[in-house]
């Protein structure tokens, strides 16, 4: 084979090339179709399920043509960068999966969507500060450990139920209330080294036998 000819395959194959360069117009809600331009004529393409990347006007994408049509098969360029979306076009669920996955975000990761699920035989969380923001958080579990240098517990009405209740101060428990009413079905005990009892107007003991000594 001659130069001459080598040259000329070289050249219709590269015209006749099913991949080709072209500059994304306008792309629908849905993100599964688009148009393009393509040597100053505008076409309707489809987005290929494997562009990941969804498109933006203004991008340079790699266009495939062939006997199904016309397809946008992957985003070459952004001008001016800006963000990246990936997504199925059409919006249809997108799975990932790996022995070991990492997202890492130099300033800010957000997780978004009507229902988020974590699921795992162990969860770590660590962070210099956490804020919950809700209507209601419900937890089950069989065993609940807090433990804080400092713990504050600031609500409009507080409830408490247990089977069994029982707290244990070291040092110091002090309680301070408006008013306080305790009210026990059973038997109450209390024990003490020393006690007092201090009030300003009145001091009432009630009862059909009080014994005392």
């Amino acid at each position: 084979m001659s130069h001459h000819a080598l040259e000329t395959l070289v050249v219709n194959t590269v015209h006749e090339s099913p991949l080709t360069a072209a500059t994304l117009v306008a792309l629908s809600d849905s993100g599964e179709w688009a148009v393009i331009e393509r040597d100053g004529q505008r076409l309707d393409a489809a987005v290929a399920t494997g562009c990941l990347v969804r498109p933006r006007p203004g991008d340079t994408v790699l266009t495939f043509g062939g006997e199904d049509g016309l397809f946008v098969v992957q985003v070459l360029r952004r001008p001016g960068g800006g963000p990246a979306t990936v997504s199925v076009p059409g919006g249809g669920p997108l799975a990932i999966a790996g022995e070991s996955l990492s997202l890492t975000a130099r300033r800010r990761l957000s997780l978004e969507g009507d229902r988020l699920d974590l699921r795992g035989r162990s969860l770590a969380l660590v962070a210099e500060a956490t804020t919950w923001l809700g209507k209601r958080i419900t937890g089950v579990v069989e065993r609940f450990q807090l433990s804080a240098q400092t713990h504050e517990t600031n609500a409009r009405t507080m409830v408490e139920k247990a089977v069994t209740r029982t707290a244990v101060v070291e040092e110091t428990d002090t309680l301070r209330a408006e008013t306080r009413l305790v009210k026990v079905g059973g038997m109450a005990a209390e024990s003490a080294a020393s006690k007092v009892v201090a009030v300003a107007d009145d001091l009432r003991l009630d009862g059909q036998r009080i014994t005392m000594g």
